[in-house]
């Protein structure tokens, strides 16, 4: 696997979808999560940078930032049908909080191609661990 991305994995849970992201440092990583997440519920490609967010999250450990990062953009997606292409994460020294700068667009069903409509991230093998040469996660989607 690259310094920083992602892959999927198969054979983990039969309703979810899972990936394993890697990246240089936190920051890299939770990026390369986020677009991970996106991948799963539409084709990147297609979704434009028409608006600016900024999503703040606080949380007690790294595992419990990256859980609650990835629910906050859920959530966006269901509440504001907004669905991101470009993300910008820095993660706070003590790894307590997080601020991403996204750039994105409101859902349009004829333009977008979507894929899956993501419920939730599941706790099943949910974790953040050091790696050589940095940090890898492992995620799992409710679908």
């Amino acid at each position: 696997m690259a310094r920083s991305g992602y892959r999927y994995l198969a054979n983990i849970a039969l309703a979810d979808i899972a990936f394993r992201a890697r990246g240089d440092s936190l920051d890299s990583l939770f990026e390369a999560c986020a677009r991970a997440l996106t991948e799963v519920m539409v084709d990147r490609k297609t979704v434009a940078g028409r608006v600016a967010r900024v999503v703040k999250v606080a949380a007690d450990d790294v595992d419990g930032l990256l859980y609650d990062f990835l629910s906050q953009l859920i959530l966006l997606k269901d509440v504001d049908s907004l669905l991101f292409k470009s993300f910008e994460v820095s993660i706070s020294r003590d790894k307590g909080h997080l601020r991403c700068k996204m750039k994105g667009e409101t859902i349009d069903r004829g333009r977008h191609k979507l894929r899956n409509d993501v419920k939730a991230v599941t706790m099943h093998l949910f974790g953040v661990k050091r790696a050589r040469g940095g940090f890898e996660a492992t995620v799992i989607l409710d679908i």
